[in-house]
């Protein structure tokens, strides 16, 4: 062992899981007896630890935890076999083997992936979840809202495909509400352009912490929200209507960190 191993650590991170669970039950709450929860634990939980974090969420009643990228899909896969995963970021192509595999559900925002991901379902013999990506202004993954009509065609003509989210991304939810606006009008557009959509057979969600302020009570299509900061206690801005909230985290550094 290395001298720098014995070293003590000079700071760390306290989780309260205790916390988390409340606020997920407070936020739960505050949604319509419909809206299921999508706990976004991406980042390693956005630092909280992914495996205590991802555990303590599907306790409290989370209905999906969604993920960046596989790795950390496989470590929920090791918490829970069966329980309801959904990969954020793109999959890249020798990763396609494990959607079946693990029973992910994948994010598509191209073609390309939708020929890929029947090849991998075909292969695996059954079908593989995906959630069709609109971008309506947020500039990262997804199709851009205007070709949505296009891909959802192509979902629905792939034998071994099974659409069972549609979903967006607000770009500024926090500060600039006439923007967010636009978004959802733009997503709002693009799915009545999808014909045999189905909110009670397909999951529809656009709001993520910040959003859940901007447009309380939505309504419309919408039966989902993505709750990530959130949860974990951090505040869309300083005069947030989520003060409720905890705090999961606090730095100490003269004891031994506890979880």
């Amino acid at each position: 062992m290395t001298a720098s191993a014995q070293l003590p650590l000079r700071c760390w991170a306290e989780i309260d899981l205790a916390a988390l669970e409340r606020n997920l039950r407070l936020i739960r709450a505050s949604l319509p007896p419909h809206i299921r929860y999508v706990a976004v634990v991406k980042a390693d939980a956005y630092g909280h630890g992914l495996p205590q974090t991802a555990a303590r969420l599907m306790h409290a009643g989370a209905d999906l935890l969604a993920v960046a990228h596989l790795a950390e899909a496989a470590a929920i896969r090791e918490l829970s076999p069966d329980f309801p995963v959904l990969l954020l970021g793109a999959t890249l192509p020798d990763e396609d083997r494990f959607l079946a595999e693990l029973d992910l559900a994948a994010t598509v925002s191209s073609l390309d992936e939708v020929a890929r991901f029947d090849a991998a379902g075909r292969a695996a013999g059954k079908p593989i979840a995906v959630h069709l990506k609109l971008d309506t202004g947020m500039g990262r993954l997804g199709v851009w809202a205007d070709r949505a009509p296009e891909l959802y065609a192509a979902i629905r003509a792939a034998r071994h495909l099974r659409l069972a989210g549609v979903f967006t991304h607000f770009a500024s939810a926090d500060d600039d509400p006439a923007f967010t606006a636009e978004q959802r009008a733009r997503f709002l557009d693009a799915l009545a352009r999808c014909p045999g959509l189905d909110p009670a057979q397909v999951l529809i969600h656009a709001d993520n912490s910040a959003g859940l302020e901007t447009t309380p009570g939505a309504g419309g299509p919408f039966n989902a929200v993505r709750v990530g900061l959130l949860q974990f206690g951090v505040l869309p801005h300083p005069h947030s209507s989520s003060r409720a909230c905890a705090p999961s985290r606090s730095s100490a550094s003269t004891r031994a960190s506890a979880w």
